[in-house]
């Protein structure tokens, strides 16, 4: 296996696994750097962990302790430009990322946080407070690490050629997929009609009234927008350009500071009040009032009778590609006649496992509604075990060599880095 698969594993803290009960150790300090301590008992449960991969088994138990301290060590490193770089991690963030964590944890096993929150007390035997303590260190040097990452390397995109040369390189080492389906699917939107759309346009044009005769943003947005921002007066924060949705960011390129635009804009939420509260030189601090355009009970009845009549006439996978091609409103996939290609069952979007678990080959699913679409699925492959494949995966195989190619160039940052601060190495043993 490279070296850079095994790398991520030691590198990234385990944030989607349970905190597991820690051996009692007799505790020193195997290194230190920077500064900061690296702790025995740290060093030998990591050991712990990288002996269970198959990576392991070809070196002798000091190989292994000299690489996980090699990898700890390197991991400090990465940590010591936080302070250097002013990365600040809020503890709100921190928190936000626990209770994320929790709920999906949760969601995944089919159990209610009160449940999960038994079983960390019965089955780890520590109080919940403490397993979020932990979880948050995890979580919090996770995030610490991704800044520092995305500062100095940033995303790299790959050619072409350097994405087939990383194949060329690394096929036999590529993670195969297990228990994996093949699938293809048809997402008609539900959208207001015309009537809804003009009445939500309307109220907006009245509230620029009101803004024109000099009321404030901040209070019309905290009575009037439809959106979680409401509440801090429609701030949206701070944006990278790209980030936010492309008919709003141009009402914004139009805007000076403080201005709000004369027009509402229309996206698929519906109609938005835009104002610009500041820039920096990659992106905007904007505002935001947002009506939404919901679509009535008729608009989502016709959708249904839609999808059940394709469902319907839908004989052949060529019918639902070209069904795919004129229906679907997912751009990402409508163009490959609605090709989501390969997912691994435990790995799929969690709205698509019912509609696709008790589908043969070849089969439609009834229509599913999610996130305001409906959704027609069709089982074009089923494998327990597959390679990935340049034809099938080229996706996926281009982010692995982009993770491979930013590896590559943090590696060498963290070597330079390396002999900028102090290390030493005390146990001997």
């Amino acid at each position: 296996m490279p070296r850079f698969f095994r790398n991520v594993a030691l590198l990234i803290f385990a944030c989607c696994t349970m905190v597991a009960a820690e051996p009692v150790l007799m505790e020193g300090i195997a290194a230190v750097v920077d500064g900061k301590p690296i702790m025995r008992s740290e060093l030998m449960n990591k050991l712990y962990q990288f002996q269970e991969m198959p990576e392991a088994a070809d070196m002798s138990e000091k190989q292994q302790k000299d690489y996980v301290l090699e990898k700890l060590i390197e991991e400090k490193v990465l940590l010591s430009r936080i302070d250097r770089d002013s990365i600040v991690v809020t503890e709100s963030e921190v928190d936000q990322r626990v209770t994320a964590h929790m709920t999906q944890l949760a969601a995944s096993q089919n159990i209610d946080l009160a449940t999960l929150e038994k079983a960390i007390r019965t089955q780890l035997g520590i109080s919940v407070a403490q397993y979020r303590d932990q979880l948050a260190k995890q979580i919090r040097s996770h995030i610490e690490m991704m800044r520092v990452r995305q500062m100095h390397v940033g995303t790299i995109h790959p050619t072409k050629k350097e994405v087939d040369a990383f194949y060329k390189v690394y096929k036999d080492s590529l993670p195969r997929q297990y228990n994996c389906v093949l699938l293809s699917h048809i997402q008609i939107p539900i959208v207001p009609d015309s009537a809804i759309v003009d009445s939500v346009k309307n109220v907006a044009e009245s509230l620029i009234d009101s803004l024109n005769l000099g009321m404030s943003f901040e209070l019309l947005a905290k009575n009037h927008s439809q959106d979680t921002s409401a509440a801090k007066g429609g701030d949206l924060g701070y944006f990278k350009r790209g980030l936010l949705d492309p008919a709003f960011e141009r009402a914004l390129d139009k805007l000076s500071n403080g201005q709000y635009a004369a027009t509402p804009v229309q996206t698929n939420l519906g109609w938005h009040i835009a104002r610009v509260l500041g820039r920096k030189e990659d992106g905007v601090r904007s505002a935001q009032i947002l009506l939404r355009t919901i679509p009535s009970p008729k608009d989502s009845v016709a959708v249904l009778r839609l999808a059940d009549s394709l469902r319907t006439a839908i004989k052949t996978k060529a019918d639902f590609a070209v069904a795919a091609k004129k229906y679907s409103e997912d751009k990402s996939s409508n163009y490959a006649g609605g090709l989501l290609g390969w997912y691994q069952k435990n790995e799929m979007e969690p709205a698509y496992v019912d509609p696709v678990a008790n589908l043969n080959v070849g089969e439609i699913s009834e229509p599913v509604l999610i996130d305001g679409a409906y959704h027609l699925f069709r089982l074009d492959d089923s494998r327990q075990i597959r390679e990935l494949t340049m034809e099938e995966d080229y996706g996926k195989i281009e982010q692995l060599a982009a993770n491979h190619l930013e590896d590559q160039k943090l590696e060498k940052l963290v070597k330079r880095w390396r002999t900028e601060v102090h290390v030493e190495i005390r146990m001997t043993e």
